[in-house]
């Protein structure tokens, strides 16, 4: 059987579960985007009922990139983010883990297409020194990557957009 994904409505609202990757590269960090939205996101994707975060993180790279080789190094944040998308309103909970990548591929590119079918996935590094300028949700991220090296305990933040 199939696992599903934790991720369902409660009246005007869709809640669910994710688990996202912070990957770091010489002074920048990966993000995502499917190809007609306007912002990019840690890449990752949402937990499964019976997946660990860090399970997801390894699936989720997998699925999107094909990398085989990563490390989840440890938590770095847990995040309660609340935002409208489309018609939609989420209530999303968001579990940051530093994950070291070892893909020259992947590390390699600026820019380049995800691999999961019918996803139209686009993966970009962002330096971290200019993230305060850069396109990504939530904004709560741009404080917090810019401050990744100074913290090594978990952060829990609270988010409305």
């Amino acid at each position: 059987m199939k696992k599903r994904d934790i991720n369902f409505r409660i009246d005007k609202y869709i809640v669910n579960l994710r688990a996202v990757a912070i990957i770091v590269n010489e002074k920048k960090v990966l993000f995502q985007k499917r190809k007609q939205d306007e912002f990019w996101a840690l890449p990752g994707g949402k937990i499964r009922v019976g997946e660990t975060g860090e399970e997801t993180i390894v699936r989720e790279l997998y699925e999107e990139i094909g990398v085989n080789n990563c490390t989840v190094e440890r938590m770095q944040s847990v995040s309660e983010y609340f935002f409208d998308f489309g018609e939609d309103k989420y209530h999303q909970y968001i579990f940051a883990y530093v994950v070291k990548v070892n893909d020259n591929d992947i590390l390699s590119n600026i820019e380049f297409q995800g691999i999961e079918q019918n996803e139209n996935l686009v993966f970009k590094w962002f330096d971290i020194d200019t993230i305060n300028e850069a396109p990504i949700k939530p904004d709560f991220l741009k404080s917090h990557l810019s401050n990744l090296d100074k913290t090594d305990k978990t952060i829990f933040v609270s988010y409305k957009d």
